[in-house]
């Protein structure tokens, strides 16, 4: 699955790794008396912050995961010199790393900040949450073979000349397109709603949409012929894509500052709307400014591969 999603790792931390460390810690802040004993357990006493009791060791000895993540956090530093350190997970975590950097504080770490929390909204379907009990599930295997057997539907038309292998290749690119899509145009701040049917819309806000708006300009591209570039008087189909894609590196950056996938998930939907006006009002091919058009439209299928690139969502130049 990882591999299909294009999710590679550096290095894994095993949780077995950190246990003994994490219990040498949760000792070694009771003897300077930043942990105390509560009913022969090892706590941090955190309630003048407002952040409760958070226990580091059981009276039996067991090391709770709050033990092992201060392990964890002394590993990374020793193990890499990085200027920011980004723990994601589900926000139900939220007052754990809270706590967690809070010790960290009265541990006095002097690179405490250089830690960072991203706390995500869980996945939720339309009505309501997944449930094992139910059987209420979307499995990732069964999900893709759906998704991948409705884009195989959908344009399958177009590549009955294309070889099984190739049908399949591209299939797989809008199936895990529509997937990543739905979920990180999303605020990843609150509920996430996953809606396989918005998922696969081919219009409107959705992955295979841009996928489809990248692949119409290709096929411009491949039609035209570019020649000496002259800019005439610009119409205001023009002047909205230059305007929008001038502010893709600001996206990029309040994005990356943010945490925030969200905001050049939207911004390449908006920048495809623009370039799907610009089409349908712009004659391209054979036009006076047919050089120049066909540059924007590069400019265009630039910054829109490079924008979805961001997101992990691969392009076609057919489809």
């Amino acid at each position: 699955i990882y591999s299909e999603l294009g999710t590679k790792f550096d290095r894994h931390y095993f949780e077995s790794e950190m246990e003994m460390a994490g219990k040498s810690i949760a000792q070694e802040l009771l003897k300077k008396g930043v942990a105390e004993m509560s009913d022969e357990a090892i706590i941090m006493n955190l309630e003048k912050y407002k952040m409760g009791v958070w226990v580091l060791l059981r009276r039996d000895g067991t090391v709770l995961y709050s033990a092992k993540d201060l392990a964890l956090v002394e590993h990374k530093l020793n193990d890499s010199k990085l200027d920011e350190y980004i723990i994601i997970s589900g926000d139900e975590q939220n007052l754990h790393f809270r706590q967690l950097f809070k010790t960290l504080e009265l541990m006095g770490i002097e690179k405490r900040d250089e830690f960072k929390h991203l706390g995500f909204g869980m996945v939720r379907l339309p009505h309501g949450k997944m449930s094992s009990r139910t059987g209420d599930n979307i499995l990732y295997s069964n999900f893709k073979e759906g998704v991948t057997d409705f884009a195989r539907k959908g344009v399958l038309k177009k590549w009955k000349k294309l070889s099984k292998k190739e049908v399949e290749n591209r299939a797989l690119k809008i199936a895990i397109g529509s997937i990543k899509y739905s979920m990180l145009s999303q605020d990843p701040h609150k509920t996430i709603i996953f809606d396989k049917e918005k998922a696969l819309a081919f219009e409107g806000n959705s992955g295979v949409y841009l996928q489809y708006s990248y692949a119409r300009a290709s096929s411009i591209l491949k039609k035209g012929s570019v020649g000496k570039v002259k800019i005439g008087e610009l119409g205001k189909e023009e002047i909205a894509l230059m305007s929008k894609i001038s502010k893709f590196p600001e996206v990029v950056l309040v994005s990356g500052e943010r945490m925030n996938p969200s905001l050049i998930a939207n911004y390449c939907f908006e920048l495809a709307k623009v370039f799907n006006e610009f089409y349908h009002e712009c004659k391209v091919v054979g036009s006076d400014s047919e050089s120049f058009r066909l540059k924007l439209i590069e400019s265009f299928r630039v910054v829109l591969r490079n924008g979805l690139g961001l997101l992990g969502i691969e392009v076609m130049d057919e489809m």
